[in-house]
């Protein structure tokens, strides 16, 4: 079965080089995900997807470029009129954090009961079953309060590991190993920046990631200056790559 993978949004906070905030498609056909909805996600997942067929909504971590594109989102799917359940998982604090953003947002707008079946599920031990998903979370070294993880996502038979942002620790190797693909962060290239990591670093530490392919995003102004190439690949927001 193929899984498919497009980038909406590839950017860091600071959407350098117009690049939007982290957003990232996978589906098999039969389930499909959001890995992330950053702030600005809503009109990239609109060009390239009927938001309706949306199943769940993974969220690595509690920052706006990560997660605060969900409230647009779950006002869109019910001025759409959406009936089927949509899921969000996430860290412990994720419903509360959400709720807190959806009604200052929109006070006026953000009230239960919601008008479709919204399930939010906080990240644990066990695996997260989202359609024909399976999503399992580790946590990662970033900002704390942000509650960081990474997620290993399994789904149509391929394994994808994502780091959302994460500085190097040794959280990453394991997250990696075995899987498919590896989406890690590169919010620069070797300027050192707590919580993140350096593309450099990936180079640094290639041999420990045993996954035969590495995808960069959460791209900062030093990545999307001109740099020396590397060993990865770089997509632009709206690429696809399968699986």
């Amino acid at each position: 079965m193929t899984v498919e993978l497009r980038f909406l949004g590839t950017g860091s906070a600071s959407t350098p080089g117009g690049r939007g905030h982290t957003c990232i498609v996978v589906s098999d056909g039969t389930t499909t995900l959001l890995l992330d909805c950053g702030a600005t996600a809503l009109p990239a997942i609109v060009r390239a997807i009927d938001p309706a067929t949306i199943d769940g909504v993974v969220v690595t971590h509690l920052h706006g470029d990560h997660f605060a594109g969900i409230p647009f989102l779950l006002m869109h799917q019910a001025f759409a009129k959406r009936t089927r359940e949509l899921v969000i998982a996430g860290p412990p604090s994720v419903e509360a954090r959400l709720r807190e953003l959806s009604v200052s947002l929109y006070r006026d707008y953000y009230r239960d009961p919601f008008p479709y079946p919204l399930r939010v599920v906080p990240f644990g031990d066990a695996e997260i079953a989202v359609g024909g998903a399976r999503i399992a979370a580790r946590p990662v070294a970033h900002s704390a309060n942000a509650e960081p993880f990474g997620v290993r996502v399994t789904l149509g038979g391929k394994t994808i590991a994502y780091t959302g942002d994460a500085e190097w620790s040794d959280a990453l190797p394991p997250l990696a190993d075995g899987a498919d693909l590896l989406i890690s962060e590169a919010t620069t290239y070797a300027m050192r920046w707590k919580g993140h990591l350096a593309a450099t670093d990936l180079v640094a530490h290639r041999a420990e990631l045993r996954t035969p392919r590495i995808v960069l995003m959460h791209l900062g102004p030093e990545m999307v200056a001109p740099h020396e190439a590397l060993p990865f690949e770089i997509p632009s927001d709206g690429d696809a790559i399968r699986l």
